[in-house]
């Protein structure tokens, strides 16, 4: 057992050093946690600072540095297409952030969160703002917002 876990720690971490940093925004409001870095895997398009293209029935990792500036036991994750009036939540997430991530997160002390994104091929092909958010106990949170483009995966010829 100890074998099979550090197996999956090197590969996490190699799949981690090989992902691209991208361009992201604070969420509106976020004054409880610093976001240091977000990378994307894969995105080529992270080079040119653009948004990541992501194929439907593919799966993304994505990971994240930050600082919370408030401690928590537990923390929830939560993804959602963000638009100006509304979230719609990323169906299929596990909202169980601290199999991703350290816990209990100490405040001021920096970490990382680490998670395979299933993209599924009934999300339809299109531009979205992507939302990401960890939140404590106390309703205390960790968020910031990435631009993806989800299309088809083409069929060589």
């Amino acid at each position: 057992m100890k074998l099979f876990q550090t197996v999956a720690i090197v590969a996490l971490c190699l799949n981690v050093a090989r992902a691209e940093v991208v361009n992201f925004k604070k969420c509106p409001g976020e004054e409880k946690c610093t976001i240091h870095e977000v990378s994307i895997s894969p995105c080529p398009e992270a080079a040119e600072g653009v948004a990541c293209t992501v194929y439907r029935g593919t799966n993304v990792s994505i990971s994240f540095d930050f600082t919370p500036e408030f401690a928590a036991n537990e923390l929830t994750a939560d993804v959602s297409w963000t638009q100006p009036n509304f979230d719609l939540p990323f169906v299929g997430m596990d909202t169980a952030a601290c199999k991703s991530t350290k816990c209990p997160t100490v405040s001021g002390t920096r970490q990382t969160y680490a998670y395979d994104l299933p993209i599924k091929k009934s999300y339809p092909p299109k531009h979205y703002d992507v939302k990401w958010k960890l939140t404590g106990e106390n309703s205390e949170s960790c968020c910031f917002i990435v631009q993806i483009n989800i299309t088809k995966k083409s069929k060589r010829t």
